[in-house]
């Protein structure tokens, strides 16, 4: 049995360099749902018991940190993803205004 692949070369290097990618794009996506996790918490930002400034600098981080982490993950997993995810937007958002 050959460890050579005649179509992909290397069915070690293959692999590997298929098995990567899917890794980044599971980060990426990880990275895409946390950012809705902390758009969907931050409503809950004025219950807290703080003040008035800490919650502005709570609500202020969680925007920033859930940006980060939605344009970070859009990166990670790549542009099929993120092309995937707009045709979601697309398809609800046409719903919605019917």
């Amino acid at each position: 049995m050959s460890d050579q692949d005649p179509k992909d070369g290397p069915r070690l290097d293959a692999d590997l360099r298929g098995g990567t990618y899917r890794g980044w794009a599971r980060v990426g996506v990880c990275l895409m749902g946390l950012s809705l996790a902390l758009w969907v918490a931050l409503p809950v930002v004025p219950f807290l018991p703080l003040s008035t400034a800490q919650k502005g600098g709570v609500a202020t981080g969680l925007i920033v940190v859930a940006e980060i982490a939605f344009w970070g993950g859009a990166v990670m997993a790549g542009p099929t993803a993120a092309r995937r995810m707009r045709s979601w937007w697309r398809s609800s958002s046409k719903v919605d205004s019917n």
